[in-house]
């Protein structure tokens, strides 16, 4: 990590990545927040499918601009008009009528998830344009550890900022961090390609995603595996909780054990990859991961005390956050550079409506099926997707 945050370019778009990721989680944790105290928890899923909504509208589109605009001028304006958003709340706020703050909260959120289904799959397509190829796994690991390191730091800094700046203080400061996140950006500008060009210098038209997934059989099947790992991995995060109380018979402090074992293993996989260059094929990485992953996964959903979860979670996150890294980094080689950004959308798209998914499935079974039982039957399905990628030729031989 620290090789490759030696260059300029690297460190100031790590430094502007994990600001924006912080403020990220942050904002999502003070507005749930609010949300419980001020409607009630019935308002909370209806608050994360609006905050969805964006990337579902911009899936077929986001790529395409990306590619008009360039990865990183897409990056500095996304967190430009986001630092715009909270800072004009910051202002206005005082003048909403409380019976008009719920709608203005959901129209934030909508309007902030906007720009970042544009950031998004911008972001993941810059390593490309950061170092030469052979240092593609560290630069995409770097960037991915914001990810994670966002999802620790960002609840924690809401929750002490918010009893002591308010509302309206936290979107102040999360407008300012925006700002300072863009800035930060704005200094590699002229050290990076807007975007990709053909062989003869002339700008490429870039593939639709409908072109690409017909003409690469891998590509398809990777889409396809990526979306069947956050579809069986994703109810994990939905159903932790109630995990935690009705299989450990724990509290709120055994909950936050358990998520804090899984952010921190997810960082310490990232800064693994950071530091550790490995030099086999991606197939093959891929399958390791993945297959050591599903059996975290399967180890959890059969533990009886809480030591035992926190300490398969923390393993799961570490090798989600290696199997995340060479996933992307297959789709960030596999297509010519110019159709990284329409794969990357379609990626977002994927990582985003995944909780919404898992959220109304759980809400049908949640009561009729036994936590544990759950657990174990997405663990198992999760188990059996991957032994579908290793069982591919294609993908080993990638």
């Amino acid at each position: 990590m620290f090789a490759v945050l030696s260059d300029k370019n690297a460190a100031r778009l790590f430094c502007g990545q994990l600001i924006s990721q912080i403020c990220d989680k942050m904002m999502t944790v003070g507005l749930i927040w609010v949300l419980t105290e001020r409607a009630s928890l019935a308002v909370i899923p209806w608050f994360l499918a609006v905050s969805a909504l964006p990337h579902l509208l911009l899936a077929w589109k986001a790529g395409h601009w990306t590619n008009l605009l360039g990865p990183l001028k897409t990056v500095i304006w996304a967190d430009w008009i986001r630092a715009a958003i909270f800072a004009g709340l910051a202002l206005v706020w005082p003048r909403v009528a409380p019976g008009s703050q719920l709608e203005v909260l959901f129209a934030a959120s909508f309007a902030s998830n906007l720009a970042g289904a544009l950031f998004n799959p911008a972001i993941m397509s810059l390593p490309l344009y950061l170092g030469e190829a052979s240092a593609l796994q560290q630069l995409t690991a770097v960037i991915d550890s914001c990810f994670s390191l966002g999802n620790i730091v960002g609840p924690l800094c809401s929750a002490l900022l918010y009893p002591w700046l308010g509302l309206r203080g936290l979107f102040l400061f999360n407008g300012l961090s925006y700002a300072f996140a863009a800035a930060l950006e704005s200094g590699v500008l002229t050290r990076l390609p807007a975007s990709a060009e053909g062989e003869d210098g002339a700008p490429a038209r870039a593939s639709g995603m409908g072109e690409l997934l017909r003409g690469d059989s891998l590509l398809r099947f990777m889409i396809g595996g990526f979306l069947g790992m956050n579809i069986f991995f994703g109810p994990l995060l939905v159903f932790l909780p109630l995990f935690a109380k009705a299989a450990y018979g724990g509290t709120i402090g055994t909950l936050a054990s358990l998520e804090t074992a899984l952010g921190v293993g997810t960082a310490l996989g990232g800064v693994a990859l950071s530091l550790i260059p490995f030099g086999a094929r991606p197939g093959k990485k891929i399958c390791l991961g993945m297959g050591l992953m599903a059996v975290a996964y399967v180890a959890f959903s059969l533990t009886r005390a809480p030591w035992q979860g926190c300490a398969c979670l923390a393993a799961l996150g570490f090798f989600l956050a290696t199997a995340n890294v060479f996933i992307l980094n297959l789709f960030q080689s596999r297509p010519a550079s110019r159709d990284v950004p329409t794969v990357m959308s379609m990626v977002n798209l994927i990582s985003n409506a995944s909780l919404p998914l898992s959220m109304g499935a759980l809400g049908l079974l949640v009561g009729r099926v036994e936590v544990r039982s759950l657990a174990v039957a997405c663990s198992c399905m999760l188990f059996l997707a991957t032994a579908v990628l290793v069982s591919n030729r294609e993908l080993r031989h990638a």
